[in-house]
């Protein structure tokens, strides 16, 4: 087995408790028979008793005529006569059936029989015996049974049940250990099996086969969620992969076509055309941070959520394009009521941005935007020529600007807000307003 192996340690823990059950339990049996014979010898009273009891034959009158048990029982009775008695007795004191003959109630000082003195020690041709009287439990007249067991008999008993139980259960605790280790292991590997199966397959999941999944066929039910989360976890890999591959390619062709013109320019030497050259780079440039925004955005452990006063960010919003507004001779009109939520400042105020310079952008000369704000939600309206319906599937998707973009743009302000929305748990979505268009953000804070 490999080093750090969990069957190893599955099959150490099992085995060392396994060990320490039968050294309890050989240590109490120990400290039971050898130090509290009292306990031993009611236990074997008991078990004798419900055993002698279950042997008993009664006759048509409802006497006890014979006992049956088994043969080992029956010639100790006989045998030890002097060490191992049992009495049938009724209540006067009669005996009615015993192993001995000439038998005799077992009585202390030999007083009258007494029912109710169960346990006592009597001391018989100078041997003491230990006895027991226990009421037979069964329908008809009373009867009730005594057993008697000498010192001499349950010292010797002691000392052999003490070495026997020794020998015995050191031969049973390791015949247990051979045979549990080898079902544990047998058991581990069948049931480790699909993990392993899993890991093989997990291994071999690559760049150019990433939508391979693990199987859960035959898997334990308590490593299924694990595997559902690996796969989980692949998955959002995958689409991560994608979108990255997927905005890489875009980048790259977006960026194409001005670095090209951009050369050109500069290839002429000559050339008077400053201002277009101007006009490029600050595009790339505006293209560029607006691509370090998406990036940034679609990491939801950039975000860092508190308290915010959203009337605070959306004044500080419109103060900051103010003057964008008034070169483009439109003016911002707010509606802001008390509203303090959980989100980040920062990507809120990008949010805010990119939806008041796409509505400046589309708003005609003289117009106003309105922004409103409550507790619900935020709106942005212009009073522009709207938006065609059957562009409205395709606002929020990255690099779109529209069958006949008349306001520039890199076609990643309204995908950037998308992003911002959604990782405060928001939705946000546009009508038009007639005239113009109208954004709408919802709040859907917990």
């Amino acid at each position: 087995m490999k080093r750090n192996s969990l069957t190893a340690k599955l099959l150490a823990a099992t085995t060392l408790a396994l060990l320490a059950t039968a050294a309890l339990v050989a240590s109490l049996s120990y400290v039971v028979i050898t130090h509290y014979p009292g306990v031993w010898l009611e236990a074997d009273f008991v078990s004798s008793a419900d055993e002698v009891a279950d042997g008993l034959i009664f006759d048509a009158a409802d006497r006890p005529i014979a006992l049956k048990i088994h043969s080992g029982l029956t010639s100790a009775y006989a045998a030890l006569h002097n060490d191992m008695l049992y009495r049938v007795v009724d209540p006067d004191g009669n005996v009615l059936l015993a192993a001995d003959a000439n038998a005799k109630a077992l009585t202390p000082d030999d007083k009258p029989f007494d029912s109710t003195l169960t346990r006592f020690d009597l001391v018989r041709d100078g041997n003491l015996l230990h006895v027991a009287t226990f009421p037979l439990d069964r329908p008809g007249p009373v009867y009730y049974l005594q057993l008697a067991r000498s010192e001499r008999f349950q010292q010797a008993m002691t000392g052999l049940e003490s070495s026997t139980a020794h020998e015995a259960g050191l031969t049973a605790t390791i015949m247990a250990l051979l045979i549990f280790s080898a079902i544990v292991f047998y058991t581990l590997r069948r049931v480790l099996k699909p993990l392993h199966t899993a890991s093989e397959a997990a291994a071999r999941i690559t760049p150019g086969n990433r939508h391979t999944r693990l199987s859960t066929d035959g898997m334990p039910s308590e490593l299924v969620p694990l595997i559902t989360a690996l796969n989980q976890a692949l998955e959002r890999l995958s689409v991560g992969y994608e979108v990255q591959q997927e905005f890489l390619t875009t980048a790259a062709h977006e960026l194409k076509t001005p670095l090209a013109l951009m050369r050109g320019t500069v290839e002429l030497g000559d050339s008077p055309d400053r201002t277009t050259l101007l006009a490029d780079i600050d595009g790339m440039s505006r293209q560029v941070q607006q691509l370090l925004q998406l990036a940034e955005c679609s990491e939801s452990q950039n975000y860092t959520m508190a308290p915010t006063d959203m009337a605070l960010v959306v004044a500080d919003a419109t103060a900051k394009l103010t003057r964008l507004a008034t070169n483009a001779q439109v003016v911002m009109h707010t509606t802001l009521a008390p509203c303090v939520i959980q989100a980040d400042r920062a990507a809120l105020f990008i949010l805010l941005r990119n939806l008041l310079e796409n509505a400046v952008r589309f708003a005609p000369r003289g117009s106003a935007i309105e922004v409103a704000l409550n507790a619900q939600g935020l709106s942005v309206r212009d009073h522009g020529v709207g938006i065609d319906p059957q562009d409205m599937p395709m606002v929020f998707r990255r690099y779109w600007r529209g069958s006949n973009p008349s306001g520039g743009g890199s076609g990643l302000g309204l995908a950037i807000c998308k992003q911002i929305a959604h990782a405060h748990g928001w939705s946000i979505s546009v009508h038009n307003a007639d005239p113009g268009a109208c954004f709408q953000i919802h709040f859907q804070q917990p």
